[in-house]
């Protein structure tokens, strides 16, 4: 078997290997070649950084990694692995990171970030092999929503673009990497920005992808909480979708506020995960 970087593959073995890794997953994941090219812009995943197992020329497993800053420091994320059954307990998760990380100390990156599905114990203790601790657990709902037509406490309308300056004070939780303020610059022409007024105030948003029905971030200025206006911006969605089926992936656990809400509007937390950190 040979270990190399992903850059010469092309997205379609990537996606079949990808697909095939997953199908017998604890959540199993099926992207199409529109799909994965879609995470590797948004996520802003290297090809060069990325790195498979080949038997006989074929790929047999794979990690995406990709970079951004993350709080000032130089960050890989990796958005994705997966190994094929048939070579699965050979360690190769480990020689994958021992054949990738002198090229991100070269690269002067300073952490390293994944999430893995809480359960996964396999891939947890691989992880923490190589390093990685448990950061903070991400709750990831689904389901229908099934709140009645609030009175209209706000105006909701469509922002243009992102006002960061203002949408970032709002944060009481920091979004995980798919969620984050790089990805959504990426994935911009993807997404509708609703923002909620009072007399001509932004005391609230919410970012969502009508293709995929997931709401990305959705805040409320701290005074104007509990008083309807997340419910109305929910709503406005899923009159915009016209679906009342929804997913919200990543939320912070330590916000019992955000998780109340979400289940009140009738969402089932069907997924936790932990995000891992490696300090390099």
């Amino acid at each position: 078997m040979e270990i190399a970087t992903l850059e010469n593959c092309t997205i379609a073995d990537i996606a079949d290997v990808l697909n095939a890794s997953f199908s017998d997953y604890i959540v199993p994941l099926h992207l199409n070649i529109e799909q994965l090219e879609y995470k590797i812009v948004t996520e802003n995943i290297h090809l060069d950084l990325s790195v498979g197992v080949f038997s006989s020329g074929q790929l047999v497993g794979f990690m995406l990694h990709a970079l951004n800053i993350v709080d000032g420091k130089l960050s890989a994320y990796n958005a994705a692995t997966g190994i094929i059954p048939a070579f699965r307990s050979r360690g190769l998760v480990g020689k994958m990171y021992h054949y990738l990380l002198p090229k991100l100390k070269t690269l002067a990156v300073e952490q390293m970030l994944l999430e893995v599905i809480i359960g996964n114990n396999a891939a947890i203790r691989a992880y923490e092999k190589i390093g990685y601790q448990v950061n903070r657990t991400l709750d990831c709902f689904k389901g229908s929503v099934e709140t009645a037509k609030k009175s209209c406490t706000s105006t909701i309308r469509e922002l243009q673009d992102f006002e960061w300056d203002q949408l970032v004070c709002f944060w009481t939780i920091k979004p995980s990497w798919q969620n984050a303020i790089t990805t959504l610059e990426k994935a911009r022409p993807h997404l509708t920005i609703l923002g909620a007024f009072i007399d001509e105030k932004l005391i609230g948003y919410l970012i969502y992808n009508a293709n995929s029905k997931k709401i990305q971030q959705i805040a409320i200025s701290s005074v104007h909480r509990r008083k309807g206006i997340a419910t109305q911006l929910v709503q406005t969605m899923t009159q915009q979708i016209n679906s009342k089926e929804i997913y919200v992936l990543n939320v912070d656990h330590i916000s019992l506020e955000a998780i109340s809400f979400f289940k009140q509007l009738g969402l089932v937390n069907y997924l936790a995960q932990f995000e891992m950190k490696k300090l390099l």
